[in-house]
C-alpha cells in the first residue's frame, strides 16, 4: 500500500486562503506587491484574482504572502 504524503506548510496555507476566500498580499522579489484572492496554485505558480482580473505569478518570483488585515470592528 502506498503511504499518503502529508501536505506541506506552503500548500496548507495556500489551500486554506483559497478555500476561505481570504484576501492576500503577495510581495514579489523585485519589490512590487499585488493584493487579491488566490484562485488556484500548483507546484510552480499561483493564480491570483486581482480586481476581477486573473494574474499568474510564478512562485520563484514571490518573496512573501500574507493575509490582508481586516479592519477591527468597534
Amino acid at each position: 500500500m502506498e503511504k499518503q504524503t502529508a501536505q506541506n506548510i506552503q500548500d496548507a496555507f495556500l489551500n486554506s486562503t483559497r478555500r476561505e476566500k481570504v484576501n492576500v498580499v503577495v510581495h514579489l522579489i523585485p519589490g512590487s506587491t499585488l493584493s487579491g484572492r488566490i484562485k488556484s496554485f500548483d507546484k510552480f505558480s499561483v493564480m491570483l484574482d486581482v480586481g476581477g482580473q486573473d494574474v499568474l505569478i510564478f512562485k520563484h518570483s514571490i518573496s512573501t504572502i500574507s493575509q490582508e488585515r481586516r479592519p477591527e470592528s468597534n
